[in-house]
């Protein structure tokens, strides 16, 4: 008996010893899997399903250059993307934001030679798309929803010792699937667009553009479908000296050429009924940038030397004892060429001056003499709020200034992008949506307007004297 409890004895130390051993095996397994994936392995797959194990997502990282592949965890990319982003360090003459794939990206062209690339906004990551030589193009537009480009360029007459402003309208042709790495090119066809076209707008649909020709009594201007090259002249007019900026409904706001000293006048022409409507007058250095179908309209003023935005808006704002007004000022010194409207034509992001030099504006950019180290905003132009989203000299993957032209936002407005003017390079900011609110969905009745601080006020404002904030009786839609 003795020896038989004796065997019992060790074959149970044995068995304690063994379940002790497959144990410590396990936790190392374990172990070894947390630091490899990331993630955490379930005891199920050493020791079969127990229960319910819920697995964790390990959060698959997509570091900015790296190429694609799988599932993402967007939100640890949107963690990691930066607030600036440099997406093309060579000139560019032109650039439009396009969808494929389930992704976003910014298609522009170069200015040296014409060649056309798509940079995928979140990694960076640029695709060459044509070989199609161009050189030394000053600017360019995107039609189509950018399979159409027009390039302006000079070329130069040795024999008449003459420039002359070429405008070239091509459709961009890629390569089939079959034909992987090929590269894709410019076709362009009769017929072309006439020489030394003074001001040309494409509508914010891609489907039209307009064009302005000097002409023996004054300025011709021709609306012309740019997939269809069909050309139809619309506007005649003694008066040449002007900026045009065409509407989706094929109307076209018509601006005359700024200058600091001079006032000026924006009227909105109805190509059909061939008559012109004044909406603003007398507002020296003015400039504009209309919605797409014009019912607001943003333009600069210079103001005892200094200049501030303010918005058209064709329903006009309730004032006062039901008094209707159509145009109020933003409160934000900058140029309607900094800024780009939003989808919904209510909210507006700028890029505006930090501080408002003693200068001839918009002379004096223009000429390339002056430059602004802008801060970055987005206003609310039914309540005239502002919201300050940036500022690059202060943000460590920037640091640097940023002077803001040809401005626009993809469709889901996630960033804005811009040309900095100061070398001509593509950039992007993310747009932190958390900082501002939805303001333009408030319900009907007294809105107050947030007050920024003193120096928000201050920068916003650049040298223009504060006003004081005031509460903005809101409409139904």
């Amino acid at each position: 008996m003795e020896e038989q409890h004796s065997s019992k004895k060790f074959y149970l130390i044995a068995f304690v010893v063994v379940l002790l051993v497959v144990i410590t095996l396990g936790f190392l397994y374990v172990k070894k899997g947390q630091s490899v994936d990331g993630g955490q392995k379930s005891l199920g797959a050493l020791f079969g399903n127990i229960g319910n194990d819920i697995s964790r997502a390990t959060g698959n990282i997509i570091k900015p250059g790296n190429p694609i592949s799988g599932e993402r965890d967007t939100s640890t990319e949107q963690d990691l993307e930066p607030l600036f982003k440099q997406l093309a360090n060579i000139q560019i003459a032109g650039a439009t934001s396009v969808s494929h794939d389930g992704r976003t990206y910014v298609r522009y062209i170069a200015r040296e030679n014409g060649y056309i690339y798509d940079v995928d906004v979140k990694t960076a990551t640029t695709t060459q798309l044509t070989n199609t030589t161009i050189p030394r193009i000053y600017e360019a537009y995107f039609a189509n929803n950018g399979n159409t480009v027009i390039a302006r360029y000079l070329k130069r007459d040795e024999i008449a010792r003459k420039d002359t402003i070429k405008t070239y309208i091509a459709n961009l042709v890629l390569p089939t699937s079959q034909d992987a790495g090929a590269l894709g090119s410019l076709a362009g066809s009769e017929p072309q667009l006439p020489d030394n076209i003074s001001a040309l707008s494409v509508s914010p649909n891609g489907q039209r553009l307009f064009y302005l020709l000097s002409v023996s009594d004054g300025v011709s201007g021709t609306i012309v479908n740019t997939q269809t090259r069909i050309a139809t002249e619309v506007f005649r007019n003694t008066f040449s000296e002007w900026l045009p900026q065409l509407l989706d409904n094929g109307n076209v706001i018509l601006t005359s050429k700024p200058s600091a000293d001079i006032a000026g006048y924006a009227y909105l022409y109805d190509a059909n009924k061939k008559t012109l409507t004044r909406i603003m007058r007398e507002k020296n250095g003015m400039t504009t940038l209309a919605t797409p179908m014009g019912t607001k309209v943003l333009y600069s003023e210079n103001l005892f030397g200094n200049t501030t935005l303010g918005v058209y808006d064709k329903k006009g704002f309730v004032q006062d004892e039901g008094l209707i007004i159509h145009n109020t000022s933003l409160q934000l010194a900058t140029l309607p060429e900094k800024c780009a409207w939003s989808g919904n034509h209510i909210r507006i992001y700028c890029g505006a001056f930090a501080s408002t030099p003693h200068a001839h504006i918009p002379d004096d950019w223009y000429q390339g003499t002056l430059s602004f180290s802008d801060t970055f905003w987005t206003i609310n132009t039914n309540l005239a709020n502002l919201v300050l989203l940036a500022d690059p000299e202060k943000e460590k993957d920037a640091e640097k200034k940023f002077d803001v032209t040809y401005p626009f936002v993809d469709p889901s407005e996630d960033h804005f992008f811009f040309v900095d003017k100061n070398d001509s390079t593509l950039w992007s900011m993310r747009l932190e949506k958390p900082k501002f609110t939805g303001s333009e969905d408030l319900p009907v009745g007294d809105v107050v307007v947030p007050e920024l601080s003193p120096e928000e006020l201050k920068d916003a404002q650049g040298s223009l004297p504060a006003k004081p904030t005031t509460t903005i009786k809101s409409k139904a839609k």
